[in-house]
Parts: C-alpha cells; sequence; structure tokens
C-alpha cells in the first residue's frame, strides 16, 4: 500500500521538510500552493515484496522524493528514507511505472516536487506503526540536513523535528541532539544534558550512543577509567549495529592493542562494517584476506571484491590494489569477484 503525499501537505509525514530543496539539474521544479495546482494520481503499480524481505517478515515504510514532470511521470526518484532487504529497489521500480496527470500552473503544465510513501506490511503480523513514523521522520530529517544547500528554514525545521523526536524518547533522536548540545552545534551548547542524552539513548541499546559510552569509559573522559567495561561495552555496540564500533574492535584485533591479536575476530568485525558498506572496512578486510598466509582461492577472490567495493566510493589506497591485482585475475575469478560485489553488501 503507498501514499502520494504532495509537499503542500508534508505535514502528514514530517512536519513540510521534504519541501526544502528541488533536485539538482530538475529545471523549474514547483512546490503546490496559491496558484499551483498538484498532479493527480492516474494509475499506481503496487511494489512486490523482494524474497529476501518475505522471507525475514519485513515490514516498514519507503519514503521516496520524486518530481512529477510537465507529461505525468515520475522522475528525478531519490530515497529519502530506506528499509533495506532490496525493498528499496522495489518500490522505485514500482513508481517509476505511476502515472498522473501533471500538474498546472496558468493553464500549462508544470514539473512539482513532492514525496511518496510506500508502505510495505503483512496484514496478519503485528506491527507498530509509531515506531515506524519515527523513524521515517527522523530521516526525513536528516535527509534535510544533509543537503549542501538547504535554506535556513528547512534546516531549522529539521533540528526541530530531531528536538521533538528526542523528547519522545527515540533513541537515534536523542543521540543525535546529544551530539549537538556537545559540540554546540544547530542548538545552544550544554554537554553535560547533551552526554546525559547519549547515556539515555544508550540504555535504550542504540549502538552508536553505545559506542560513545565505551570510548569514554576506555579513555576515561567523563567516567571512571574502566577498559574492560568499556571493551564489553564496546562488543555490545558492534552487536547492535554501530560501525564505529565494529570498525574499532576490528583495529584493536588485528593490531593486538590492548586485546589478544586475533585475526580471525578482526575479520568478523571488519565483515560487519564491511557488509554495511564501510569503504574503510571493506579495505581493512581485504588487507587481511589478502595478506593471510596460505589463504584460499575464495579468500583472494573475496579481498579483490571488497577492494573494488571500497574502490568504487573513492579510496584510492583500495583501487591502487583493486587495479593491480586485476591483471592477475582468470576470467573465471573476474565472473566470481563480479558476482560476490553483488552480495557481499547489504541493501
Amino acid at each position: 500500500m503507498s501514499r502520494f503525499v504532495f509537499f503542500a501537505f508534508v505535514s502528514a509525514l514530517a512536519p513540510a521538510l521534504l519541501g526544502a530543496q528541488a533536485p539538482t539539474g530538475s529545471g523549474d521544479v514547483l512546490r503546490v500552493g496559491p496558484g499551483v495546482t498538484p498532479p493527480r494520481l492516474l494509475h499506481k503499480v503496487e511494489p512486490e515484496y523482494s524474497p529476501s524481505a518475505r522471507a525475514a517478515h519485513v515490514q516498514g515504510t519507503v519514503v521516496l522524493q520524486l518530481v512529477v514532470d510537465e507529461k505525468g511521470r515520475a522522475t528525478d526518484i531519490t530515497l529519502i528514507s530506506p528499509l533495506g532487504f532490496g525493498l528499496d529497489e522495489q518500490a522505485e521500480t514500482a513508481v517509476e511505472k505511476w502515472t498522473f496527470a501533471p500538474g498546472v500552473k496558468d493553464g500549462r503544465p508544470v514539473k512539482i516536487l513532492a514525496s511518496v510513501e510506500v508502505n510495505f506490511r503483512f496484514p496478519q503480523i503485528w506491527f507498530d506503526e509509531k515506531a515506524e513514523r519515527q523513524r521515517t521522520s527522523f530521516n526525513v530529517a536528516l535527509q534535510s540536513l544533509k543537503r549542501v544547500n538547504a535554506s535556513t528554514k528547512a534546516v531549522d525545521r529539521a533540528v526541530k523535528s530531531m528536538q521533538d523526536l528526542s523528547e519522545r524518547g527515540f533513541p537515534p533522536a536523542m543521540y543525535l541532539v546529544g551530539v549537538w548540545e556537545i559540540n554546540g552545534e544547530h542548538i545552544t551548547k550544554d554537554p553535560a544534558h547533551g552526554f546525559a542524552l547519549i547515556q539515555k539513548a544508550a540504555a535504550k541499546d542504540y549502538g552508536p550512543a553505545i559506542y560513545e559510552i565505551a570510548v569514554h569509559r576506555i579513555e576515561g573522559q567523563g567516567l571512571s577509567r574502566d577498559v574492560e567495561k568499556g571493551l564489553d561495552e564496546m562488543r555490545q555496540a558492534a552487536v547492535l549495529g554501530s560501525r564505529q564500533a565494529q570498525f574499532y574492535l576490528g583495529n584493536r584485533y588485528s593490531e593486538g592493542n590492548g586485546v589478544p591479536r586475533e585475526l580471525d575476530r578482526a575479520r568478523r568485525y571488519f565483515r560487519l562494517c564491511a557488509a554495511q558498506g564501510a569503504a574503510i572496512c571493506q579495505y581493512k578486510l581485504g588487507s587481511l584476506l589478502l595478506d593471510a598466509p596460505e589463504r584460499p582461492e575464495r579468500d583472494y577472490v573475496q579481498a579483490v571484491a571488497w577492494f573494488q567495493l571500497a574502490g568504487e566510493q573513492g579510496l584510492q589506497e583500495a583501487n591502487s590494489i583493486a587495479s593491480r591485482e586485476a591483471a592477475n585475475l582468470t576470467p573465471a575469478q573476474i565472473s566470481w569477484v563480479k558476482t560476490l560485489k553483488a552480495q557481499l553488501v547489504r541493501k
């Protein structure tokens, strides 16, 4: 089930945040308002569940930004709030097939900026709509804050949305607002209150917040220094999905820094953040696989795949190694690398 939301009514999604900026290069893109009539949906194609999402019973909402052009086509589709498991791609594929009666200004068809919610639900399985609304609102606000050319008004709305989510106890927002308060970014500087917010987010098992607490405990900053307890918290953060914690532990175990040097464990931690798309983790994992003594062929081919993935994200050192090793690959290995690259990173 999907919902088409024009920017005049984005408050139903996340207080008018998405209307801040039109896509670069999209021409004279307008928003619904006085003298501008909205597009009208003529034909909608419902998305299909991806096999992996269906098997895992994944539910949630994908939020897309798009432009309805003068011919009533959905163009310039941008992912605002992802869901993963192949559902983002399924949502985009479906919306590309939607058709509209175009928006009109002064009697002429015009391009209109809009947002779309594509909902994936299993009717027979309970779903926490409130939690999902908080997640999508957070992602919409975050996307607005990331825009390089976002207006001051759009940034203010995004910050207010984050503060509201924080006050309602949404852990990612509590963590982010806490970081802002510590640094005096966007809001008034208040390090003590900011750190307390991060501690509250950590108490709700939010991985990035637990990582921050672990670092402070290991380094004895704001908390009594306790390396062992800090490392335990770091491991918990890694399990809960903190890329920073995964990278931190991968480095620790690969170097034997304060822990036994265990390359298998280092590879496991680097693999976690590499699979999430972190280029530096992909590079580190590729290096460990490549440098392993008596490595099997599968590890060599996988190392090249990780280097290529990291290089494609702009990590020059990884790109150099990938180019060097490409000359040594057989045609079968080249095909194997291509297959692995599509499988190694979670989407």
